[in-house]
């Protein structure tokens, strides 16, 4: 199973063989009671740790959680109601149905180990989280042309922005923003024909901001609330992230940097961010 697999037929195929063992399905069932009672009783503890030895089916038990929680079209189907069906549980299949009623929910999948910033060792599972969140939402990925999306959106100019990045360009921001070397600079360019007292030269606002942009657990926090509100009014969030345990094993600093995430997610979230990590025990 790979967390971050979205082709719906292959998901869909996964649901359909996925084997659930009466301990298996008494974890799901605990999970899905402490998640739809949150909303009526906030709390901070919203990280569920899911440990294993290796071919233990971790990665596949977060991702059908994942699927099901958010309830995911798949091929035209309720991941939700497609997985109760396969539990054979009546009430696996209630408490799916009301949390699909009750807390929509959006969900960032990824596999911790094969993300090209995580693997390379030059980025904090705080910045990682935060890159994939904006991507899910629609953003950019990259830090400073996201800051500069999510500036333009609140001042209610993106659209003119993306509208002038089409004329200039002949092609849509949107297809364009993840080819980051040239985006930079045609989105400066876009700044100084949209402003130019503002960027006088062509590349100001580039030189000004790249690599300026920075997060940190209580701004991921911060933001998760703000751009979920923004771009999934009324929905939660949930992250699952697959393969956490060799990536924070022996380093005390990446270990405290996803506690840091944890605990600033449930403490500004109150129970509307929740985390889902898994590691490989030895």
């Amino acid at each position: 199973i790979k967390v971050d697999q979205t082709d719906d037929e292959i998901i869909r195929e996964e649901i359909n063989e996925y084997v659930v063992t009466d301990a298996i399905r008494a974890h799901y069932t605990n999970i899905y009671e402490a998640y739809r009672e949150t909303p009526n009783k906030p709390h901070e503890g919203i990280a569920i740790w899911v440990s294993g030895f290796f071919g233990s089916g971790k990665s596949s038990f977060a991702k059908m959680l994942g699927l099901s929680i958010a309830n995911r079209t798949i091929a035209g189907e309720s991941a939700a109601e497609r997985f109760a069906q396969r539990t054979g549980d009546k009430k696996v299949q209630v408490l799916l149905k009301a949390i699909a009623e009750k807390i929509p929910t959006h969900a960032v999948i990824f596999d911790v180990s094969t993300d090209r910033g995580i693997r390379s060792g030059n980025q904090t599972l705080t910045e990682i989280m935060y890159g994939l969140f904006l991507q899910s939402l629609g953003y950019a990925k990259d830090l400073d042309l996201s800051e500069l999306e999510i500036g333009l959106e609140e001042k209610g100019e993106l659209a003119r922005f993306e509208e002038e990045y089409r004329r200039l360009f002949k092609k849509d921001w949107a297809t364009e923003k993840g080819k980051v070397a040239f985006a930079l600079s045609e989105a400066s360019r876009v700044l100084h024909s949209l402003d130019p007292e503002t960027y006088s030269m062509a590349d100001s606002w580039v030189k000004a901001v790249k690599n300026k942009a920075d997060i940190s657990p209580g701004k991921l926090a911060e933001r998760a609330t703000t751009l979920m509100k923004r771009r999934r009014p009324g929905q939660s969030l949930i992250f699952v992230v697959d393969e956490v345990g060799q990536f924070v094993a022996r380093d005390v600093q990446k270990m405290l940097d996803l506690q840091a995430v944890v605990q600033n997610l449930g403490v500004k979230g109150r129970g509307k961010h929740w985390v889902v990590v898994t590691s490989q025990e030895k």
